[in-house]
């Protein structure tokens, strides 16, 4: 998977992170995994078509869900995964797919996104038919999450 199309999740993920949970983030070392992935206790899965096709996939444990929920509903005490609180962590995912998605489109791919899936659970797995996914683990005050990305270029 080329840097070009990874680095714009890096960049997006740090900037909606850093601007609604209010936190610094700070990357671990990248990795590369096998489909099916082992997600976390909720995982947002959005799909990207167009010069780009393949998933990403956000995971995070439920504590960070509802601390990051928690930021996104201006500080509204969240106990419990209910709806509203699955609501901001998908939107969540929409923000930082969507701000590299336009980042893309300036580099001359252009892409759709599908709505947000969560799935919730332990021991979660999800499987695409893409091969590989690229592992992007995150680091805040508020918890960890992890982006897995998994984007082939349809343009070859």
């Amino acid at each position: 998977m080329k840097a070009e199309f990874i680095n714009p999740f890096v960049g997006a993920a740090f900037n909606v992170i850093k601007t609604i949970g209010e936190t610094e983030v700070v990357k671990g070392e990248l990795g590369l995994t096998s489909s099916p992935i082992k997600g976390d206790e909720v995982n947002v899965v959005i799909g990207v078509t167009g010069d780009l096709t393949g998933q990403v996939i956000f995971c995070l444990s439920e504590k960070t869900a509802l601390a990051l929920a928690s930021k996104m509903l201006m500080e509204l005490s969240t106990d419990s995964l209910d709806e509203l609180a699955k609501s901001a962590v998908g939107e969540l995912g929409n923000m930082i797919i969507g701000n590299a998605v336009t980042a893309l489109g300036d580099k001359g791919f252009f892409c759709n996104l599908t709505p947000p899936a969560l799935f919730i659970g332990k021991d979660v797995l999800v499987s695409t038919k893409c091969p590989q996914f690229l592992i992007i683990p995150l680091q805040t005050k508020l918890g960890a999450l992890q982006i897995n990305v998994a984007l082939e270029d349809t343009m070859l």
